[in-house]
């Protein structure tokens, strides 16, 4: 890694680190079910709020513009890398996983997986990046999110979705 694009690397605990793990997920499911319900601006005003504590709290700092740098800071600033891996970089765009259990899994919600994932959008926002879900796990039959980040100067047309790829494939006119 580049001089420039260095990112500093907070050591813990271990306990803190299964401490984290254990209030992501509680979040996760609280979150969930107000993205679900009517209360989804609720959840998406809490998200962004979560995801500048997040940056406060991992003290997160400008890492540049490439695909790689930006996706390696979206893995730090979650509870475990082990959860969210980089699949691959292509020249414009990181592409990983999200592993997490999702208490949308399966349940066909895609629309409330699109406003939970508030969250990862305001990371990357920050860092200048667009985040797209591309697969959803809330998709009958899939057991991992696959995304994208690419960044934001950048147009985002060729990455179609979840949400809205499944609308399509939903609507008569498909």
């Amino acid at each position: 890694m580049s001089q420039g694009l260095s990112v500093k690397r907070r050591k813990g605990p271990r306990w803190l680190s299964q401490w984290e793990k254990q209030l992501f997920n509680a979040c996760l499911g609280g979150l969930a079910t107000l993205a679900r319900g009517r209360r989804d601006r609720l959840a998406s005003v809490l998200l962004r709020g979560l995801a500048r504590l997040t940056l406060a709290y991992r003290r997160s700092e400008p890492v540049g513009s490439e695909p790689r740098a930006l996706a390696e800071e979206w893995q730090r600033l979650m509870p475990s890398r082990k959860m969210v891996p980089i699949t691959r970089v292509e020249a414009d765009t990181a592409y990983g996983e999200i592993r997490v259990e999702c208490p949308l899994r399966g349940s066909g919600d895609v629309e409330a997986c699109y406003r939970l994932m508030e969250y990862d959008r305001s990371l990357m926002r920050a860092h200048g990046a667009e985040f797209v879900v591309l697969r959803s796990q809330a998709e009958p039959g899939v057991s991992v999110c696959e995304i994208a980040i690419r960044p934001q100067l950048l147009p985002v047309a060729d990455l179609l979705p979840a949400h809205r790829r499944v609308r399509q494939s939903a609507s008569p006119e498909a």
